[in-house]
């Protein structure tokens, strides 16, 4: 036996055990969040939220009468003008007058109206057109808070998901560390090989490895998450919750519900509407337009010289004005036959949307289905490869089974509770997948 071998294992096996349980000990007094307050804090103070309600709100302010045209423009005008002329004058009587730096000034102000009474509806179309622009801004703002809770649930989850395979790498370090005392006790008896400790020492290195690997994956995460919730990404918290899985899931109501409220296709349907009034509202070029304008004008003159030193006049206008486009090089036509190009266009994306909504919505609750099944498969392999494991130990630790055997039989143990872990997260995404698809996640 080499005594400064089992000096040194004892060693290296105490920092371990010490280092590991400092990494995952609870921080005192930390925030515990729960995902209602993780989803309350986020569509609060998410950036991409708050940045895509103000684009809505931008389009709520334009949509009223006045930016539609139905309302009339009056204007106040005034102007002071003032002028030094030097003149010679020679009348055809042969008098003459010399007026040097002679001042003039002349002042005029005016209110002016300008109404257009009939632009061939296009004012009534163009107020439509900002009502479905306020529409399609609410189901932006609808998709952005949608995209966020989804990766806020799917961040909260993976989280939940990533610290239990912590554990199962903690689990895994503590065999490995069990196997390695083991193998010190038998060379500490004569009864094992420096060969056999050396090779326990490798795999305990490359299970603590992991471990570090997973943990920092996991703070990773509790960064990522602190982001989507527009928090400081170093403040700490932990999550004290498991995943639960629904399982009450049906296709057919999915597909009902996706079709009637899905917000992606609703985007889409306002977007065809918007396509069919860009139509109307080329078509509107082809009537007339009548303006009603009216104003009242002042305008007074002093000089000193001219015939006139001192002119004075004031009153009201009114005019009604037509105009009509009888010929632009069949520019109104092209326009017109360009528009419902584009209304083509949309009517064939909604069609596309509808039909990918509805391939992508089987082929999530496949895999939903799917992910369901290997639970159940999964959680019997986790129980019999744990006893499996159980069962090497006793073996090897009478010699039964050598360290490579060992060894196998506890990486099956730990791929099975890596697959239950990531079935169960997948099944969980894909059921937060499928209610988004379906148009329930705001609710």
């Amino acid at each position: 036996m080499n005594p400064a071998i089992t000096v040194r294992g004892r060693f290296v096996s105490g920092m371990l055990t010490l280092g590991f349980s400092m990494l995952l000990q609870p921080v005192t007094g930390q925030e515990i969040i729960t995902l209602p307050e993780a989803l309350s804090t986020g569509i609060a103070n998410n950036f991409s939220i708050v940045l895509q309600r103000n684009d809505a709100a931008v389009a709520a302010n334009n949509n009223t009468l006045g930016n539609a045209g139905f309302w009339p423009a009056l204007t106040l005008n005034g102007a002071n003008n003032n002028s030094f002329q030097t003149t010679h004058q020679e009348t055809a009587s042969g008098s003459t007058k010399d007026v040097v730096n002679a001042p003039s000034m002349t002042f005029n102000a005016g209110i002016a109206l300008s109404w257009t009474l009939f632009d061939g509806f296009n004012m009534f179309v163009s107020k439509k057109m900002l009502g479905t622009l306020e529409d399609l801004g609410q189901t932006g703002t609808r998709i952005v808070m949608e995209q966020t809770i989804q990766d806020i649930m799917l961040t909260y989850y993976g989280i939940i998901q990533q610290k239990k395979m912590v554990l199962v790498r903690k689990q895994a370090v503590d065999l490995s560390l069990q196997r390695k005392r083991i193998a010190e006790a038998k060379l500490s008896l004569g009864a094992g090989s420096n060969l056999m400790l050396l090779q326990s020492t490798v795999d305990l290195n490359a299970d603590s490895t992991a471990l570090i690997q997973q943990i920092t994956a996991l703070n990773n995460s509790r960064t990522d998450f602190n982001r989507l919730l527009a928090r400081e990404p170093a403040t700490r918290f932990d999550i004290q919750d498991s995943i639960s899985l629904r399982d009450t899931l049906i296709l057919d109501t999915l597909l009902k519900q996706a079709l009637a409220q899905n917000t992606v296709l609703i985007d889409a349907r306002y977007r065809l509407q918007y396509a069919g009034l860009e139509v109307r509202q080329m078509q509107a070029d082809r009537y007339p337009a009548v303006n009603l304008t009216g104003g009242y004008n002042y305008n007074e003159l002093h000089s000193q010289t001219g015939y006139l030193t001192f002119n004075q006049s004031h009153g009201f206008s009114i005019g009604v004005n037509l105009s009509m486009n009888l010929f632009d090089g069949m520019n109104v036509n092209r326009r017109i036959r360009n528009a419902r190009i584009l209304l083509n266009s949309s009517e064939t994306e909604l069609q596309d949307a509808e039909l990918r909504l509805k391939a992508d919505l089987i082929k999530i609750y496949d895999q939903y289905l799917t992910n369901l099944e290997i639970i159940r498969m999964q959680l019997s392999n986790v129980r019999v490869a744990g006893e499996n494991v159980d069962v090497a130990f006793e073996k090897y630790k009478l010699g039964s089974i050598n360290d490579i055997e060992l060894r196998e039989i506890q990486k099956k143990l730990i791929e099975a509770q890596y697959e239950l872990l990531l079935s169960q997260f997948e099944a969980k995404k894909a059921e937060v997948e499928l209610i988004r698809i379906s148009g329930n996640l705001l609710n």
